[in-house]
């Protein structure tokens, strides 16, 4: 291909991720609080950069910082001299976004043709599931562009760049890292004469080995030397076992481990494109829509493909063969050592949909291939791209939760000092941090059970938290609020109504204890609280201060 046209290409396809990244991403340019939710544990924080006065000797912000990569980190202070990392967190992922689409692009294009290459691009700029996990600007958004330029250069054998990109995959997100780190192994794992042995290239065993010592000094130095007692270290397995915490209806559903060729069928077709266009295509002929199996599609898409490569019409890389057996691997791995390794399903849920995106791309594009007519190639060409971006229309509001609706809340909250801690129904806390840059005594986002000392304390506060806040006496919460610092309570009166606490009140193992303490109570004191002792009232919700709360200085609620 001419150098212009493929320039042009590439920049067409950059333009692309940029308009569809900007739709799907609009309405959080316009609105500080349209965010995406876990926003509220990974870049809140990060205000501290520009006020060092924010979260001090907060246990929640402590623990937000102790697992973030060092990479992802560095780069937040770096352009938080620039920008508020609040703003930077709704750019990088449309940028990433780009990147991604660029590198797929290339990555295809070698192994087949410019129109393959362009369709794996297009499919991956308007899949909901691949830009969704790069919104919020986290560390997981950093997983699928640095997985797409290690396997271009892999493929490529371009072996110094790989391992650069190895770095930077422990750096940013080590998940991903872990999982590559496998196939970069196999890619030097040669066969000749029937005899298995490594590569002797020493140059390729030489970038390789140099990249995983860098790494292991950043994991160990990050991971496993550094120890915080407060945080205390990973839950093991034994310690899950009964707690409904790591069971349906907890934080995390951990136990029991999905069945290992449940989640590979599901992280599959999670990438697969011929279902979409093949029922959005019967729905315009006026057919039933779902009536085309994606297992049986995809064992199809499969088989021609084998058929291409026997008769040589088409090379696939082994490293994408790789990648795949590795995702396996790494999930039996991380299975055997839960929670060390973090959840067995990452290591499927990135790698499985690319390969499945990139399966469909090469055999749409080889089938193109075999039209002998030019027309009706261009025709067939020109039919599946407009297929694709009818999809576009479902990355709207990706990812994004609005808050609006406690704006005037969190403008009130702001005018507290800032060494002030709140206390509020862990899902309300949510965004009090980020959108009022104070401190919360617990909240949703951040009540993880992963670490063992952390989540003891997390476990003990709620369960403190929900006693006080359904309690009958006044001078028990406001005890409650002296031994653990808390300044301020936000209630909700919605909380205290009969529908609700025969609801879901929140995760396991509380709903079940708010329903046993609240079972036979017809009166909670905080819904009694009259409107002259409230600071604040924004519809149901409303703001106190613990003094009200001493007996000797509040007023009569009867």
């Amino acid at each position: 291909m001419n150098k212009r046209i493929y320039i042009q290409i590439e920049f067409l396809i950059i333009l692309l991720a940029f308009l569809v990244g900007i739709y799907s991403q609009w309405a959080s340019f316009f609105n500080q609080y349209v965010i995406n939710d876990d926003v509220n544990q990974h870049i809140y924080w990060m205000q501290q950069f520009q006020d060092n006065g924010l979260f001090r000797n907060d246990l929640l912000t402590e623990y937000a910082k102790n697992y973030q990569p060092w990479g992802f980190v560095a780069l937040y202070y770096i352009l938080s001299f620039i920008v508020d990392p609040m703003i930077v967190s709704k750019v990088i992922p449309i940028i990433l976004l780009m990147v991604s689409s660029l590198y797929l692009f290339r990555l295809v294009r070698h192994i087949t043709n410019d129109y393959a290459g362009f369709l794996a691009a297009s499919i991956f700029i308007v899949t909901p599931i691949y830009l969704n996990r790069m919104i919020g600007g986290e560390p997981r958004a950093f997983g699928y562009p640095l997985l797409i330029i290690l396997l271009y250069y892999l493929v490529r054998k371009e072996y110094l760049k790989s391992s650069f990109v190895l770095i930077l995959q422990c750096l940013f997100y080590p998940i991903v890292f872990l999982l590559s780190i496998l196939t970069y192994l196999f890619t030097l794992i040669k066969m000749q004469h029937k005899e298995i042995f490594f590569d002797k290239a020493i140059t390729q065993r030489k970038y390789f080995i140099i990249a995983v010592m860098i790494c292991g000094v950043i994991l160990c130095s990050k991971y496993i030397i550094s120890y915080n007692p407060s945080i205390g270290r990973i839950v093991t397995r034994e310690q899950m076992v009964g707690n409904s915490e790591y069971y349906f209806k907890g934080r995390v559903r951990i136990l029991p481990t999905p069945p290992l060729f449940q989640q590979i069928r599901r992280s599959l077709q999670e990438g697969m494109v011929f279902s979409k266009i093949f029922n959005r295509s019967a729905k315009m002929i006026s057919l039933k829509p779902g009536e085309f199996d994606n297992k049986l599609i995809f064992l199809i898409t499969i088989l021609f493909l084998i058929a291409e490569t026997i008769r040589k019409k088409l090379i696939f890389p082994i490293e994408i063969m790789f990648l795949f057996i590795s995702s396996v691997l790494m999930y039996i791995i991380a299975d055997l050592f839960l929670f060390k390794l973090f959840l067995p399903i990452r290591y499927l849920s990135y790698s499985l949909p690319l390969i499945s995106l990139i399966i469909c791309a090469i055999a749409i594009g080889q089938l193109i291939i075999k039209i002998k007519s030019v027309r009706i190639k261009k025709a067939a060409q020109i039919l599946i791209l407009i297929l694709i971006f009818l999809n576009v229309s479902s990355q709207r509001s990706n990812g994004l939760t609005n808050t609006s609706y406690n704006k005037s809340l969190y403008s009130y909250l702001n005018s507290l000092p800032k060494e002030t801690v709140i206390a509020a129904h862990p899902v309300l806390a949510n965004n009090i941090p980020t959108f009022a840059q104070r401190k919360v005594f617990i909240n949703y986002e951040l009540s993880h059970c992963v670490f063992d000392n952390y989540w003891k304390t997390i476990k003990k506060r709620t369960f403190d938290f929900f006693d006080a806040y359904y309690s009958e006496d006044p001078s028990f919460i406001y005890e409650f609020c002296e031994r653990n610092g808390i300044d301020y309570l936000v209630i909700d009166k919605r909380h205290f109504t009969e529908k609700y606490l025969r609801g879901s009140i929140y995760i396991e193992p509380f709903s079940t204890y708010v329903k046993n303490i609240t079972r036979k109570r017809k009166k909670f004191f905080l819904d009694t609280i009259p409107e002259e002792n409230k600071l604040f009232t924004t519809r149901n919700v409303f703001v106190i201060k613990k003094d009200i709360l001493n007996v000797s200085n509040f007023k009569d609620v009867e």
